[in-house]
C-alpha cells in the first residue's frame, strides 16, 4: 500500500495489447494500492493478472510511503482507528468508481465534460472559468471518449455559446452558467 504524502500521481491499467487507460489523479494525503490489504490471506484479484497491469506515475514531485501487508497489520493493530480511516477511503473510492461506470454509460458526453469543468471552476473568476490541469488526451481518458470525440464536442458547445476555450490555453471560459451547470446536472 501507498500513501502519498505530496504531489499528485496518476493511476494507470495497461491492458495485454499496450494500450494505457488513466484511471485517476491523486493528491497530497491519499493512500493507493490497498485493495490487496482487504483481500483474505494476500491473494490475487479474481481476474488473470495477464489481463490487466495496475500501476502508478507521479505527475508532480511526489513524496511516497510505502507499507507491505504486515506493515499495514501491525499499524492496524495498534491504531485501530487506521484500519477504520483505510476502509473509509476504500469506500470512497468504491464510490466514486461506481458513479463514474453509470455516467460512462448513461450521460451524454457534453454532460461529462461539463461535471469535469465544473469540479475545476476557479472560485470568485469573473467571468466564470475552469482550470483544464490535465492534457486533453487524459481528459478524454477520464472521461471515457477519445480525444478527437472530446475536442469535437468542446468546439459543438462553443459554437453553441455555452463555453469558450483556445485548444492551448488551460483554462475554459463559461458562457452561461446556467445553462453550464443544468447541463452538468448541479
Amino acid at each position: 500500500m501507498y500513501f502519498l504524502v505530496s504531489g499528485r500521481v496518476r493511476l494507470m491499467a495497461l491492458a495485454p495489447d499496450g494500450s494505457e487507460k488513466t484511471l485517476w489523479y491523486l493528491g497530497d494525503g491519499s493512500c493507493f494500492n490497498e485493495t490487496p490489504m482487504f483481500l483474505d490471506g494476500g491473494k490475487s484479484m479474481p481476474f488473470a493478472q495477464s489481463e490487466v497491469q495496475f500501476f502508478h506515475d507521479c505527475a508532480e514531485d511526489c513524496y511516497i510511503c510505502s507499507f507491505s501487508r504486515e506493515e499495514v497489520h501491525r499499524l492496524g493493530m495498534e491504531q485501530p482507528e487506521l484500519i477504520l480511516n483505510l476502509c473509509k477511503s476504500y469506500s470512497v473510492k468504491v464510490t466514486l468508481l461506481s458513479k463514474n461506470v453509470v455516467s460512462l454509460s448513461m450521460e451524454s458526453q457534453l454532460t461529462r465534460i461539463c461535471k469535469f469543468l465544473a469540479s475545476r471552476i476557479v472560485p470568485g473568476s469573473t467571468p466564470l472559468r475552469a482550470r483544464r490541469d490535465i492534457s486533453y488526451r487524459d481528459m478524454a481518458d477520464l472521461l471515457g471518449m477519445h480525444r478527437i470525440t472530446l475536442y469535437k464536442v468542446m468546439r459543438q458547445a462553443q459554437t453553441r455559446g455555452l463555453f469558450s476555450f483556445d485548444k492551448s490555453s488551460d483554462e475554459v471560459f463559461i458562457l452561461r452558467p446556467e445553462e453550464f451547470y443544468k447541463e452538468a446536472h448541479m
